[in-house]
């Protein structure tokens, strides 16, 4: 069982129990996920050689002062009352996780989202989690002990609920990439040379090339919105398994399932890395913006 912490979320007291761990709106960082800050800054920010910065953006604003109103209309959704509490793992002291609400039992947890990003609004919209949340909502699922997370997108009025389950391989990751991290932190070293960030911004042709990305990056999402609106009005139409007009056909049929290979019983409690496939590289470009709520 998780070790629940009398603490009252965004006081000093909170702030210092915070500092003194890994959190999970850090896991995004130790995987690599997340847009607003390196492994590096984070690792600066642990051992003191950084200031983390207690000024509030506009995003971390919004979500402070509308996450009463948004539990409130996740409560009467589901019916399910749910209250803030931190936890410690059971096994991880440096480990901990401030929950938006955790329901009776402690089966379910829930995050809060009040997204300005355009970008998030139309995953929620599309019913996908957000990459740069995943690893924060399977380090609460760690924490806490739950077996799900609703992910809850709030605009102001109404939300949007989406169910995630616990990844235990993942998580296993998760764990292992975070203890290495901390290691680097109670050692108070950094291994890899510097060369993690490269700043561009004076250089004409990244800019051209970067102003012109973001726009073509907004405008892609923007029609990715309104093809899932579209696409919705003609699967409530089609009745057919095979519905077409005007240079569109809508093709119904079915596929088998992936195969869960964590609830495959002879495979519990085996090793998979050695059939792991060997690392490829991996190129991520994301809109750099302010920090989230």
């Amino acid at each position: 069982m998780p070790k629940v912490e009398a603490l009252q979320q965004n006081t000093p007291q909170w702030r210092a129990w915070r500092a003194r761990g890994l959190g999970s709106s850090d896991a995004p960082v130790v995987m690599g996920d997340s847009p607003w800050l390196t492994s590096r800054e984070l690792w600066e920010i642990k051992t003191g050689k950084r200031a983390e910065g207690d000024a509030e953006n506009r995003a971390m604003q919004r979500g402070r002062s509308l996450e009463g109103a948004a539990r409130e209309v996740y409560e009467a959704y589901t019916g399910e009352q749910m209250e803030p509490h931190c936890f410690t793992h059971n096994e991880h002291s440096w480990m901990r996780a401030s929950l938006d609400g955790i329901s009776f039992d402690g089966s379910t947890i829930l995050e809060i989202k009040c997204p300005l990003s355009q970008r998030d609004r139309i995953a929620a919209q599309q019913r996908r989690i957000p990459s740069h949340y995943s690893a924060q909502l399977q380090h609460q699922l760690e924490v806490s002990g739950a077996e799900q997370a609703h992910y809850w997108s709030f605009d102001g009025t109404a939300g949007i609920l989406i169910e995630v389950g616990r990844d235990r391989d993942y998580a296993k990751r998760l764990v292992e990439a975070e203890a290495a991290f901390w290691e680097l932190v109670v050692e108070n070293r950094w291994p890899e040379p510097d060369q993690e960030k490269l700043d561009l911004s004076a250089d004409p042709k990244w800019r051209d090339a970067a102003l012109r990305y973001r726009e073509a990056k907004l405008r892609l999402e923007s029609a990715a919105l309104a093809e899932h609106k579209l696409r919705g009005m003609l699967e409530r139409m089609a009745t057919a398994r095979r519905t077409y007009g005007c240079g569109v056909e809508l093709l119904k049929s079915s596929r088998k399932g992936a195969v869960d290979y964590s609830a495959v019983p002879v495979l519990r409690g085996v090793d998979l890395e050695p059939y792991r496939k060997p690392p490829v590289p991996v190129v991520k470009i994301n809109l750099i913006e302010s920090n989230p709520s």
